[in-house]
């Protein structure tokens, strides 16, 4: 056992107004750019930071108020809870080295289940002597997040938390902050990096020393001497002793270092990845040089378990926190990535825009970052319902082995009431299951969306992105639009589920043929419930449409065509194609009669072409539909644009 950050709260820091994050040993901060994960693990370092931290001025969330920095306060409240790494747990009580040492006296608190904690607050603030500087101070309570007033209303009342005496900096919890510029040739260079630190010292003794340096010596006379460059250079030098007054032996020219102690300042690090030479890692790409630099991270920190090592500290737990582990690095490689950083010691936090990396974590480990058209910050995260549900099934088991006892079903009931509002918003392990194989494992990418747009298909998949660029005047996912395609009318459930536990706003863009739209209704109201009317986000085809007939529809046929015979050659339709399918078994096994038809059997055979090959066309119809000058995009594909622009306030 040994404990973990389990809730971290923040208020005016950076990007971030006001937020509270629940932590797990191994967290992934996802979502958009600028929507607040590198503000968050600043706030991290500022209140745990093992170097050296500082304020400034820029540090302190601009709200757009014009209110001076001098007259805020930065808080970042954090609570250190003892926790069981082999379960997955937090247990009740902190062990006796953490107890007994660093958490000593008033430190630990209980909560309402009788389990213990330790909360602290780091408060930001301009001195006017000091400038921008920081404190941190011991938290009298843990209070709640969000409460309700009298009148109410939602209020926020934790940033009035209590505080008495000062928390004095853990040396047993150091945080390490790696952001995304880490190159290991500059920690080579740098002796306050971690590996700077870590080779500082080489642990080696006295005798050891003597002998080494000896033999340095030796090394380097015999270098000198067997070079005739090097020797007509040391005897050349050997002048200066005529020009400087000097009582020593003269000039000594050392190839390689002659002390121990510059071994770590002057130390190289070659990597082998032929079966030829092995090279410097500058000759390498940013890739293995930002990997080697978080490894370097991992022998810091592994180095106080060791064995050899003569100054371990007891009790230790070292926090991580990484930016953008994935930097340089290809898919491959960021999958791989994923399973050494959760082999390093300690708890980590871990921001990334990889879906790689992310389809490689438990979803309940993803703290999804969303700003909203306020510019305030919400955090999505998924929560699993069994442990509810087996509450919940105890409870009445212990009602039909009692049925006569009022007692006991009614207090049952009563505790009922209190799991299932508790259970709500949560999923079962069966529904986990489902999103990590049907959304994570093939479209991770929804993660750092802004906003998703589903649809039945790949069709509209190809083609939206086309008229969402026409329509916006830039390429969509420079706004943050992820297109996607579910594969087919009976699939959404996933993709909304994830959607709405990480709070990414959504559409859809239905097809309306047979009982598609009804479906689709069924699966947001199993999302999201019935009381809650999703349905306006949800635009379809209309008149038993799917996408091909609703172009044909709208008038568009003389550009299906034009697309059709851009790919497949002139004339291919209609008269190469009615020719060759005329007669032939469709769908259903119904032969195909075309020439009964009125028109020849154009409009049919136009549709049976368009649906025969549906992602082969729909790129180049949605560019011809765009380049026309004398229409708009389609009236439903633009009534599901105005929908997005007016909800995310895009223009």
């Amino acid at each position: 056992m040994t404990i973990l950050i389990d809730t971290v709260r923040i208020a005016n820091f950076r990007g971030i107004k006001e937020v509270e994050v629940n932590l797990s040993p191994t967290t992934l901060l996802v979502g958009a750019n600028n929507a607040g994960k590198t503000s968050f693990l600043k706030a991290l370092h500022l209140a745990l930071g093992a170097d050296r931290r500082s304020l400034t001025k820029e540090d302190f969330h601009d709200d757009g108020s014009n209110e001076k920095p001098d007259s805020k306060e930065i808080l970042i409240d954090i609570r250190i809870v003892p926790y069981n790494f082999e379960t997955n747990e937090r247990v009740d009580e902190f062990e006796e080295n953490w107890a007994n040492i660093d958490f000593s006296g008033s430190l630990i608190k209980t909560d309402e289940f009788d389990k213990q904690f330790v909360c602290f607050r780091t408060r930001g603030f301009y001195d006017i002597l000091k400038g921008y500087t920081f404190e941190s101070l011991e938290l009298r309570d843990w209070d709640k997040f969000n409460s309700i007033n009298g009148n109410g209303e939602l209020t926020s009342l934790w940033k009035e938390t209590k505080t008495f005496g000062k928390f004095s900096k853990k040396e047993s919890i150091p945080l390490f902050f790696i952001d995304a510029q880490r190159d290991i040739q500059l920690d080579l260079k740098d002796r306050s990096s971690y590996l700077g630190k870590l080779t500082e010292r080489l642990n080696l003794d006295e005798p050891q020393i003597k002998e080494i340096e000896e033999q340095l010596n030796i090394l380097n006379a015999n270098i000198v001497k067997e070079s005739p460059i090097l020797e007509h250079l040391r005897t050349t030098l050997l002048e200066l002793s005529k020009t400087v007054n000097s009582q020593g032996t003269g000039v000594e020219i050392t190839p390689i270092t002659k002390k121990i102690r510059d071994i770590g300042r002057n130390l190289n690090i070659n990597f082998k990845d032929t079966d030829k030479e092995s090279l410097p890692l500058d000759y390498h790409g940013m890739g293995t040089r930002s990997w080697a630099s978080v490894l370097t991270l991992n022998a810091f920190i592994s180095w106080n378990e060791n064995e050899k090592n003569k100054n371990k500290k007891d009790p230790f737990f070292p926090i991580i926190a990484l930016e953008e582990p994935e930097s340089h690095l290809h898919p491959n490689a960021q999958r791989h990535l994923f399973k050494q950083l959760k082999d390093i010691n300690g708890q980590k936090i871990i921001s990334t825009h990889s879906p790689f990396v992310a389809a490689q974590s438990e979803l309940t480990d993803l703290r999804h970052f969303y700003k909203d058209e306020n510019g305030l910050l919400t955090i999505g995260q998924i929560e699993i319902s069994d442990p509810d549900e087996e509450e919940i099934r105890i409870l009445l088991e212990e009602i039909d082995l009692n049925p006569n006892n009022q007692e006991i079903r009614i207090n049952n009931h009563n505790k009922r009431k209190q799991i299932l509002k508790r259970k709500r918003g949560k999923i079962n392990s069966e529904e986990y299951r489902k999103i990590k194989r049907e959304v994570m494992n093939t479209r991770g990418e929804l993660l750092f969306a802004k906003a998703i747009i589903l649809s039945e298909g790949e069709t509209e998949e190809q083609a939206l992105p086309i008229f969402a660029e026409k329509y916006f005047d830039c390429h969509p996912f420079e706004l943050g639009l992820n297109f996607i395609g579910v594969g087919g009318k009976d699939k959404y459930t996933s993709f909304l589920s994830i959607a709405k536990f990480l709070n990414i706003p959504w559409f859809i863009l239905s097809d309306a043929d047979h009982d598609t739209v009804n479906q689709v209704k069924n699966q947001i109201k199993n999302v999201f419930g019935n009381s809650n009317n999703f349905t306006n986000k949800l635009i379809d085809l209309g008149g038993g449409n799917d996408f091909e007939k609703y172009l044909i529809n709208e008038g568009y046929t003389p550009e299906l065509i034009k697309s059709i015979n851009e790919i497949e050659g002139e004339n291919y339709f209609p008269d190469e194609y009615i020719k060759k399918f005329n007669d032939q078994k469709g769908v259903g096994d119904i032969i195909r009669n075309y020439t009964l038809d009125a028109d020849g059997g154009n409009q049919r055979a136009l549709l049976d072409c368009l649906s025969g090959d549906k992602t082969k066309y729909p790129k180049q119809i949605a560019e011809n539909i765009t380049f026309l000058e004398n229409k708009n995009i389609p009236t439903k594909i633009k009534e599901l644009f105005d929908l997005i622009n007016k909800e995310l306030k895009i223009q």
